[in-house]
């Protein structure tokens, strides 16, 4: 079993104006991803391309929407990146790349994003607090082709391979089951793959609280299958 423990979130936000759609989060990721690595000093760590990282736990790409409350507006609100326990010492490397300012430039348009900018759904507090009850902002790309009907039992797998518990209650649904919640059809998704994988949104009961972040899936490390608290 891999036990994923990730310990430090960064967050940029979005300044005042600048609106992005739930629908753009798979790119906007992607997006983020190819800034970060282009930014940071070559070696380029495998932890932080994703490539030759050997199954170990790599630096995660996250968007942030404004997600998990009754006025959720269902936009983006800014980007995350989730270290992985191992590398801390990543942390200091990509925030001295990044700086407090950068821009992403996604499909022709610039967005400026500043460290700890935006509202209090970019405190990393928001998506780590424990909970009982998850549910995805983005879709869960699954890992494997579990068959209609099965999506079930493939998400108890992926929570368990991931260290969490074995949820109570596992209900799935190509809709959004929290306010918020993006709709993403499949090229939407961060990643576009030669034999697509089955995606769908999910609400976790767990037995007891859990600690977050949650973030579940093939594609988790580009920020699909991210959960946030639910009630």
């Amino acid at each position: 079993m891999l036990v994923e423990a990730p310990t430090t979130m960064l967050t940029f936000g979005f300044p005042p104006g600048v609106r992005v759609a739930g629908r753009q989060s798979g790119a906007l990721a992607a997006c983020l991803r190819k800034a970060v690595m282009s930014r940071v000093p070559n070696p380029l760590p495998p932890e932080v391309s994703g490539h030759g990282a050997d199954n170990r736990p790599h630096l995660a790409y996250l968007p942030l929407l404004d997600a998990g409350h009754p006025e959720a507006r269902a936009e983006v609100l800014g980007v995350g990146l989730l270290f992985p326990a191992e590398r801390s010492d990543l942390v200091d490397e990509v925030t001295a790349a990044l700086g407090d300012f950068f821009e992403l430039h996604l499909a022709g348009v610039r967005l400026p994003l500043r460290r700890g900018e935006g509202s209090g759904r970019l405190n990393p507090q928001w998506w780590t607090r424990p909970s009982r009850c998850w549910a995805t902002v983005t879709p869960m790309v699954l890992d494997r082709f579990s068959g209609t009907g099965k999506e079930e039992s493939e998400i108890r797998r992926a929570c368990v391979h991931k260290g969490l518990p074995d949820p109570a209650v596992v209900t799935v649904s190509r809709d959004p089951l929290v306010s918020g919640g993006a709709h993403l059809g499949r090229s939407d998704l961060a990643r576009r793959e030669r034999t697509p994988r089955p995606f769908t949104h999910a609400r976790l009961e767990f037995p007891g609280p859990v600690e977050g972040p949650v973030l579940l899936g093939a594609q988790r490390y580009l920020g699909m299958g991210l959960c946030v608290p639910a009630q």
